[in-house]
């Protein structure tokens, strides 16, 4: 039994068939569709992961994640450091 008008495989000439799959025609649909999805989802992974870094941007900016980070390292250079960025940020709080 047989759906198409090949009768047998062998010795057919698949140059004069044409295509042999389902939907022909709708290529250019489905490309268009793909292509929006596709620009879609990355607009979208941008907006997500630009407000996640600007969160991590502002927690890593605030004083008391910075007296934390310095406060674990108890040498000389950590207690320089973290008084140089406590004179930046009094300075950017005048301003």
């Amino acid at each position: 039994m047989s759906n198409t008008i090949v009768q047998t495989w062998s010795g057919t000439d698949l140059t004069q068939l044409g295509p042999i799959y389902p939907m022909v025609g709708s290529e250019v649909t489905f490309f268009i569709l793909g292509l929006i999805f596709w620009l879609g989802f990355h607009i979208l992974q941008f907006r997500i992961e630009k407000e996640e870094f600007e969160a991590d941007e502002a927690a890593a900016r605030s004083r008391e994640w910075l007296a934390r980070a310095f406060d674990t390292q108890e040498d000389e250079t950590a207690a320089h450091s973290k008084e140089l960025l406590t004179r930046a940020f009094d300075k950017e709080a005048q301003e």
